[in-house]
């Protein structure tokens, strides 16, 4: 049989280039630019975005994204942080047109769509897998935002694909940024084995439950450090430390520098 000519098809040939969760070290606060279309995706936190000369206010749970070359920059409150992923999309000229077309259209730059809490655990997937030295891996987190993107286009509530569990385990992650928690906490919650836990966690979204866990409170507490100008105690106690000094030894491991150091 003849080799098929794809050519008459339009397939999407989008590619996420990466999906990070922010803020981190590279966190920016003034206003800029990138070539690339911009997924933003807030977990935890409130705060504003600047997209064009318009400022959205947005919360956990809300989904927006920018054009390439559309100045923005993000806003967040004193005593406040913000937590959410951000993915670089890129869109071929040619092939992609419809994608384009369709966002503007269907989803619309900067507009916020109020999604909610389902689909911390997809971003969270699609970060490990677009970080990852697998180019198949790669594909995949771009196929996933692109049905993504789709369902949302059309209203139809995207499938994560990952076990209830893990979803359940993420929720009371986030819902418990500000307090202090154990594995047993955790694994009390979702009510599974905890070895079991574990190894379904690790699958799935790529680093141990409380490496996943940490880096969300390490997160805030760099939102903290860089919005506010609370004493390192109370920071700490924001992002459920009772010793700040067990705190500092933890941030200095996640950023590789001391609190201190990172807020100057």
């Amino acid at each position: 049989m003849a080799e098929a000519d794809l050519s008459m098809y339009n397939i999407d040939i989008m590619r996420v280039s990466s999906c990070i969760l922010l803020p981190r070290t590279l966190r920016v606060f003034e206003r800029h630019a990138h070539r690339s279309h911009e997924a933003h995706y807030v977990i935890a936190g409130r705060g504003s975005f600047e997209v064009g000369k318009q400022q959205l206010a947005v919360r956990a749970g809300d989904f927006f994204y920018t054009c390439p070359n559309t100045t923005h920059r993000m806003i967040v409150p004193e005593g406040e942080y913000l937590l959410q992923y951000v993915a670089f999309l890129e869109l071929d000229t040619d092939h992609d047109a419809d994608l384009r077309d369709d966002l503007d259209a269907l989803l619309g730059e900067g507009r916020i769509h109020r999604l909610g809490d389902r689909y911390h655990a997809l971003f969270a997937q699609m970060s490990r897998q677009s970080l990852s030295n697998d180019r198949r891996q790669q594909r995949a987190a771009s196929a996933r935002m692109t049905g993504f993107l789709y369902d949302l286009m059309v209203d139809t509530p995207t499938a994560s694909g990952i076990h209830p569990a893990v979803e359940q385990g993420l929720e009371f992650m986030r819902s418990h940024v500000g307090v202090p928690y154990s594995l047993h906490d955790l694994v009390a919650d979702v009510a599974l084995d905890k070895s079991y836990f574990i190894r379904l966690f690790k699958k799935n979204i790529g680093v141990p439950p409380m490496k996943y866990a940490m880096n969300l409170k390490m997160s805030a507490a760099s939102d903290l450090l860089r919005t506010t100008t609370e004493p390192l105690a109370a920071v700490a106690a924001r992002v459920g430390f009772d010793d700040e000094y067990h705190f500092a030894k933890r941030f200095k491991q996640w950023s590789g520098t001391s609190p201190g150091a990172y807020r100057r």
